[in-house]
């Protein structure tokens, strides 16, 4: 009897002392409970070369110095940040009609990434959220998911060529910056049910104020015009005819950037519409036309002074690019396709640039309480 009772005190003693101490752990090691039980953050980024940060060393990436900030201010130790990045240069919404049945005939796979800055338009934004949906053990543990799209599809070329039809113009960025818009992020939000959407605007491309010899420089470069002879329509008397062609420039990046605004807010409010909370949230580009392309401020990467790229990566872009399209079959832009993804950096956000549109999401996840204990807690 007495073996008994000393076995049962020695068992009950210990079961008090294991809950004690789980009692004290909670109070004095918050950050270790914490651990074992919050999930990690997950954070997927998809879309084109805006988000995936042309140009920048990935440390200056705008989505990386927001990933930095979730890591570091807003769970610091308590909760662990993963990052999944399918972005690359060139991604349109969806593949274009042509282009699919070109590639198709041609061999290529669409659903094959390449050399990340190297601008083709597949895999496509909605096969990037496709393809990561399936490498998710769980597709509902994602929180946060960045994106942007629709200029690729809207196309560079035809947005800031004064000669492109106006009418045409407004068309295609209400269908894809709207309506293809809209389709990505109802799928977007049904792939990934727990998360919140972040869909990050674009800057203006010309101004004004940018100044013409700069501009003249990236179309030299394109097609190769001797650096010597340029003078001939940089020189001061030259510019003044020019004047006008900028202008007319000018005028399409803005009606680019504030119709493809109006576009995707108004897709974002139809996801939006009915539900408890906000689904998706736009962040619109700091950048103003002040800081557009050849301005003296730009927070744009340019064609410097030494006729090249300004940019982090072009060194190993020309590389990449050469590797890219001598391996595909099918050349987006013919005989073009190497030199145009040299050059893919100029106007994408620079350094200075990227961290502006980082501190434009940083604010606007704030804003809409993304920090707060209920969504965190998601």
């Amino acid at each position: 009897m007495t073996r008994y009772l000393h076995s049962y005190f020695i068992k009950r003693s210990a079961l008090l002392i294991g809950v004690v101490f789980a009692g004290l752990s909670l109070v004095l090691f918050p950050t270790l409970a914490s651990a074992q039980v919050v999930p990690p953050f997950e954070v997927l980024v998809v879309g084109d070369s805006h988000i995936s940060g042309q140009g920048l060393r990935d440390k200056n990436k705008f989505y990386v110095l927001v990933n930095e900030w979730l890591k570091s201010d807003v769970f610091g130790t308590t909760r662990k940040v993963n990052l999944k990045v399918k972005a690359h240069a060139g991604s349109r919404i969806s593949m274009h009609p042509q282009d699919l049945r070109d590639m198709k005939e041609a061999g290529d796979d669409i659903n094959t990434f390449h050399y990340l800055e190297a601008n083709l338009s597949s895999p496509s934004i909605l096969a990037q959220i496709d393809i990561a949906r399936k490498e998710y053990e769980n597709p509902g543990s994602v929180n946060l998911v960045m994106l942007s799209g629709c200029i690729t599809d809207v196309l560079v070329a035809d947005i800031i060529n004064p000669f492109y039809p106006e009418k045409r113009l407004r068309e295609r960025i209400k269908r894809f910056c709207g309506e293809s818009m809209s389709g990505l992020l109802e799928h977007t939000a049904a792939s990934f049910p727990n998360a919140q959407v972040v869909v990050v605007g674009y800057s203006p491309i010309f101004s004004s104020k940018s100044d013409i010899k700069s501009m003249l420089r990236y179309f030299f470069k394109i097609i190769s015009f001797p650096p010597k002879l340029q003078f001939v329509l940089t020189n001061p008397l030259s510019r003044q005819f020019l004047k006008p062609l900028r202008n007319r420039m000018a005028t399409r990046s803005r009606i680019w950037l504030t119709e493809s605004n109006r576009e995707i807010r108004n897709a974002i409010a139809k996801l939006n519409a009915g539900r408890d909370r906000p689904r998706a949230f736009f962040v619109e580009s700091p950048i103003t036309e002040e800081y557009s392309y050849a301005t003296k401020k730009s927070l744009l990467w340019e064609i410097g002074k030494n006729h090249l790229p300004n940019d982090e990566t072009y060194d190993e872009r020309k590389v990449g690019c050469a590797k890219v399209f001598g391996e595909m079959k099918y050349q987006h832009y013919g005989k073009l396709s190497t030199r145009m993804c040299e050059l893919s950096s100029v106007a994408h956000p620079n350094v200075e640039g990227s961290k502006a549109f980082a501190e434009a999401i940083k604010n606007t996840l704030k804003k809409d309480k993304f920090n707060s204990q209920q969504t965190l807690a998601n």
